[in-house]
C-alpha cells in the first residue's frame, strides 16, 4: 500500500516495456450515494497537492464493466481516511468520488514515461461509514492481518465486532466487483 510502493512498481513495469499502467484495487467512497462494491472508473486522478492526470479509459470497456460509476475524479492521499467528516471534507474540496493511496503515483509514472493509464477501483467503505481505525491498525502495509493486533482490536467490544463484520462484507462486495471487472478487461466480455 502507498504511493512509494506504487511508484516503484510503476517504474519497474515501465522499464520492462509495458505500454499501459492500471491502478486496480479498492478505494474509499467519497460521493454520497456511492455504495460499497461500486466500481470507479475515473476520468482524472489527482493528489492532495493538486497534481492531476487524465486516464485513458476506453469507452467500450467502461460500458461493459459491472457496477461501474464513471467518476470525474479519484483522489490519492498519503494515509487512510477513517472519519466521515474527513471524507466529506475531501469530497467538498476536490469533488472526488473516491479516495485511494496509489493511483496518483502510478498516473505520474505513466505521464513521465509516455504510457497509457487507467484506474479501476472498487469501493469498500461508503462515504457515510467510518473505518474503524483500531481494525485498520491490525493490517500490515501489504494488507495482511496481523494476528496479535487483530485480537487486541476485537477486544474493543461489540461495536468493534459489528464494524469488523460490516467491513468484511463490504470488502467481499468489492472483491467480487474486481473479479468481474478483471474478467471483462481481460476477455472483453462480462461473465
Amino acid at each position: 500500500m502507498g504511493a512509494g510502493r506504487a511508484r516503484d512498481m510503476g517504474l519497474d513495469l515501465a522499464a520492462r516495456g509495458v505500454r499501459t499502467l492500471v491502478s486496480f484495487g479498492t478505494c474509499g467512497g467519497l460521493a454520497p450515494g456511492l455504495p460499497s462494491g461500486s466500481l470507479l472508473c475515473p476520468r482524472t486522478v489527482c493528489d492532495e497537492r493538486g497534481a492531476c492526470h487524465q486516464t485513458d479509459v476506453p469507452a467500450d470497456l467502461a460500458e461493459s464493466l459491472p457496477l461501474v460509476w464513471t467518476a470525474d475524479v479519484l483522489l490519492s492521499v498519503a494515509a487512510p481516511v477513517y472519519a466521515v467528516r474527513r471524507k466529506e471534507d475531501l469530497f467538498q474540496r476536490y469533488g472526488a468520488s473516491g479516495v485511494d493511496m496509489e493511483s496518483a503515483a502510478l498516473a505520474r509514472v505513466a505521464s513521465e514515461r509516455g504510457l497509457r493509464f487507467l484506474a479501476l477501483r472498487a469501493v469498500v467503505d461508503p462515504y457515510d461509514e467510518p473505518l474503524p481505525e483500531r481494525l485498520l491498525a491490525a493490517v500490515d502495509e501489504w494488507g495482511r492481518p496481523r494476528a496479535a493486533a487483530l485480537v487486541k482490536a476485537l477486544a474493543g467490544g461489540p461495536a468493534t465486532w459489528a464494524a469488523a463484520v460490516r467491513l468484511r462484507r463490504h470488502f467481499s462486495e468489492a472483491q467480487r466487483t474486481l473479479a468481474a471487472a478483471a474478467a471483462v478487461a481481460i476477455s472483453g466480455s462480462p461473465r
